[in-house]
């Protein structure tokens, strides 16, 4: 039996005039968002899967990460 990756989602957020972009997933109850520069995963509770990624994506932006 194959396992078929979940589907991968493009992502935006906005900080400092800039708009930067990511990848994310989630796989079981854990989501991750990917860029270029690094990732970061979290487990999904009660935000909506869309919201958290761009949370996550703005967190690696101030990292520059992304």
């Amino acid at each position: 039996m194959k396992d078929t990756p979940p589907p991968r989602h493009q992502i935006t957020c906005e900080s400092d005039g800039k708009t930067h972009k990511g990848t994310y997933w989630v796989a079981g109850k854990i989501l991750t968002v990917a860029t270029g520069g690094g990732g970061k995963s979290k487990q999904v509770g009660t935000m909506e899967p869309q919201e958290l990624a761009k949370q996550l994506l703005l967190e690696l932006v101030k990292a520059g990460k992304a």
